[in-house]
């Protein structure tokens, strides 16, 4: 038993010093990423094409974690604000391809330029509003879809909603069948980063006798009210004077204006000039 014990010693003897001639530590630090305690390693080969050659890694690093980890995170985020975008805009088809790129601001350079300077001045804890206020077909809700989708591609949240089919949207949740309650889409308008009310005052706030339906008014500044305080964009068709057509009306633009930047569109249809541009 002794001489087994000798023999086990003297072997381990040799495997401590085969490890300690080809294993060793160059330098130990902090590392600033992660903020853990690293050994940087030099290693002998001792097998394969490589033999013999010596080769550094590093101990006890998590920096490449953390990154992989925060890569998922961001990834996972700009998905769930894609999602959001998607699942509570109300954009009609033919906004669905709007961006800057495709937009031609013709007579409305400055529109366009007002536009993009508010997506490169965005600053969450500074809310600010645009009013784009003018003629049918000018562009301005182009312009308002590619803010919404500038923003998201930025992380923000952004919801581009059209008056008349939110206001459909919710007197929809009223059915017994609804699989959703007025609450729900509230909530997701009042939580967004950004959103865009288009085409207020169009159809969506009439009966069907053409009589300006009170209910509709009602809720309408009930939502914008709501949104007093972050950042909004407003696009109409309907000139000042034709807001002061009633109380509730005039409620409403005046909620609109509240830390509004104005930006008047008023001139050609969008689609007609595009036509006589093509027609040249």
């Amino acid at each position: 038993m002794e001489a087994l014990e000798a023999i086990n010693q003297t072997i381990q003897k040799v495997l401590n010093t085969t490890m300690d001639s080809n294993f060793q530590i160059v330098r130990e630090y902090v590392c600033e990423g992660c903020g853990n305690k690293v050994q940087v390693i030099r290693t002998k080969a001792l097998l394969g094409p490589n033999k013999g050659e010596w080769f550094e890694s590093k101990k006890g690093c998590d920096c490449e974690v953390i990154e992989l980890i925060q890569k998922q995170q961001q990834e996972a985020k700009k998905s769930r604000i894609n999602r959001i975008f998607e699942e509570n805009s109300l954009i009609n088809p033919a906004l669905r391809e709007a961006t800057f790129e495709n937009f031609e601001p013709g007579e409305f350079r400055l529109a366009y330029e007002k536009a993009k300077k508010y997506v490169d001045e965005f600053d969450i804890n500074k809310p600010r509003n645009l009013l784009f206020q003018g003629t049918f077909g000018t562009g301005k809700s182009h312009l308002s879809v590619s803010i919404a989708k500038a923003l998201t591609e930025k992380g923000y949240t952004a919801i581009f909603i059209s008056t008349p089919k939110l206001l459909t949207k919710i007197r929809n949740t009223y059915n017994k069948d609804s699989e959703i309650n007025e609450e729900q889409v509230i909530n997701a308008l009042a939580n967004a980063d950004l959103v865009v009310f288009d085409d207020i005052g169009a159809e969506g706030i009439y009966e069907e006798n053409g009589r300006i339906s009170g209910w509709a008014l009602q809720k309408l500044f009930e939502i914008i009210d709501q949104r007093a305080g972050k950042h909004n964009i407003y696009t109409t068709n309907l000139t000042s004077a034709e807001f002061e057509r009633t109380k509730e009306l005039q409620r409403i633009f005046s909620r609109m204006l509240m830390n509004s930047e104005p930006i008047i569109m008023n001139g050609t249809d969008y689609r007609r000039r595009k036509f006589l541009k093509e027609a040249k």
